[in-house]
C-alpha cells in the first residue's frame, strides 16, 4: 500500500503548498508570540501572498482550467509593474 508520504512529489503545485505550509506556520508563531509586530508579520505576509498566488496559477495550469481573479485582487510584482507601465501615459 502506497502512503502520500511515500510518494515523491515532482509537481510544482505540491512543492508550493509545502512551502506555503511553512510560511503560514511560521505567520502563525509570529501572530501567537508575545510581540507580533508589523516589522516581523508584513514581509512574510508578502511572501505568503506570492506563494498563494502562483499556486493558484500553477494549479490552474496543471487542471487546465482558466483562471479568473476578481477586480482588484493583488497580483504578482512583474504583473503589477506591466499594468501601471501600461497606465502610464508617456
Amino acid at each position: 500500500m502506497n502512503y502520500h508520504s511515500q510518494i515523491p512529489s515532482t509537481k510544482l503545485s505540491t512543492r508550493l503548498l509545502i512551502d506555503l505550509s511553512l510560511v503560514r506556520k511560521r505567520l502563525h508563531e509570529i501572530e501567537n508570540s508575545f510581540s507580533p509586530t508589523i516589522d516581523k508579520l508584513a514581509p512574510i505576509r508578502k511572501i505568503d501572498q506570492q506563494l498563494s498566488l502562483r499556486l493558484l496559477h500553477f494549479l490552474s495550469a496543471e487542471l487546465n482550467v482558466e483562471l479568473s481573479l476578481p477586480n482588484g485582487f493583488p497580483l504578482e510584482e512583474e504583473e503589477e509593474q506591466k499594468q501601471e507601465e501600461m497606465e502610464e501615459p508617456f
